[in-house]
């Protein structure tokens, strides 16, 4: 019998992130040392209180506040420090990468668990709703799956070849920019990419490491890469042509103890067990370098 978990549903208010929120939000972390979704903070933010309540779920569900007001704000920290506005692809990509690991939410329901690459709505819902009947400690209702999915598809998916953000929709998400979900408008359809285009290195590293540690050994195979939970196949909606390009440039250039091997017509790839704060402050300090030329 499967273990149930404690599910979260609905607390981002139908709201996904917007432009501009969390830069509000982080600064208010580290200045004030503190976040409260209160009247006080949302006339402090120029925010509704429904989207107040909203930030502070993503600030949760992103890791840039922690779940204990004991821990320290290191995540938070790091980006204050090198990109306070959010103007980096990367940083959104290791936002993504916490997000689709939070254990018990649409996030990491959609990116791990559902494997569907063309889907409608109706599916994704129905989908969602099956897996949190046999998985969820307390099952959501249908409309508590119809606003999951939708807050879900309107924070990632992005019309194809044409803007990834309307400037006249006023719900645009910056996840949208990553390209991993397409939105085919005329067939009312959604397509999960294969190949995302601009994922750093760093953040792939992150996703192997965590995984390894997770699974209690110190490499992985790029088959394990392309298809385990968590891993950064199903996270970054790579698959295994994409992760062995990956691995092959990653392989070429690396020198802190990231060893890719070949045995046997198998690749394998061993990243040394380091949290996350370490490769994002990896990730800004070679976009530094590179800036500077």
């Amino acid at each position: 019998m499967n273990q149930t978990i404690r599910f979260n549903y609905g607390g981002h208010a139908t709201f996904p992130v917007r432009y501009g929120w969390l830069p509000k939000g982080l600064n208010q972390l580290i200045t004030t040392h503190g976040f409260s979704a209160n009247t006080q903070t949302a006339d402090a933010l120029g925010l509704g209180s429904k989207m107040v309540d909203s930030l502070g779920y993503w600030l949760n569900m992103t890791g840039l506040r922690p779940a204990k007001d004991d821990e320290d704000l290191e995540i938070a920290k790091l980006i204050f420090a090198h990109d306070r506005y959010f103007e980096r692809p990367g940083t959104w990509w290791f936002l993504h990468l916490i997000l689709a690991r939070q254990e018990g939410s649409v996030w990491s329901w959609f990116f791990n668990d559902f494997s569907d690459r063309i889907f409608d709505r109706i599916t994704a819902q129905d989908a969602f709703q099956a897996y949190a009947r046999t998985h969820a400690q307390r099952p959501p209702s249908a409309a508590m799956v119809q606003r999951d999915v939708a807050c879900l598809l309107s924070a990632y998916a992005a019309r194809p070849g044409v803007d990834l953000v309307d400037p006249e929709d006023i719900g645009a998400c910056p996840f949208r920019e990553l390209g991993l979900v397409a939105r085919h408008d005329a067939v009312h359809r959604f397509e999960r990419t294969r190949r995302p285009q601009g994922l750093p290195e760093e953040v792939f590293l992150a996703a192997t490491s965590a995984l390894q540690s997770q699974k209690g050994v110190d490499r992985l195979s790029l088959r394990e890469l392309a298809t385990l939970r968590l891993g950064p196949g199903r996270i970054f909606c790579q698959g295994l042509e994409a992760i062995e390009t990956t691995v092959g440039k990653i392989g070429k250039k690396r020198q802190d103890g990231v060893i890719v091997e070949s045995a046997a017509g198998d690749r394998t790839i061993h990243v040394p067990d380091r949290p996350l704060t370490y490769w994002l402050e990896a990730l800004y300090s070679r976009v530094d370098a590179e800036a500077a030329g």
